[in-house]
């Protein structure tokens, strides 16, 4: 597994005149079975994940796992503890 975290710009960005919506990166040809990009861009964070879906079956359910596990670091970092669904 490879992990990488980027902290992008904290004030919105254009190119070019166009807005940037959000930054993805990428990567080819490593090989691992999982890699994980987190950037943030302004308030917002963005994931990106490559997997070998000989070894990782269900990548979409990896992506809710980590989005509802960084949910409850978040609530427990800002007081609120652990919110059942």
């Amino acid at each position: 597994m490879w992990f990488s975290n980027v902290a992008g710009p904290q004030e919105p960005i254009s190119i070019l005149g166009n807005q940037v919506a959000f930054i993805a990166p990428s990567i080819y040809g490593q090989p691992v079975a999982l890699t994980i990009h987190v950037v943030s861009y302004v308030n917002k964070m963005s994931m990106v994940l490559s997997v070998d879906e000989d070894i990782i079956a269900d990548p979409y359910q990896l992506c809710d796992d980590l989005e509802e596990a960084l949910k409850l670091i978040k609530n427990c970092v800002i007081g609120q503890g652990v919110i059942d669904n």
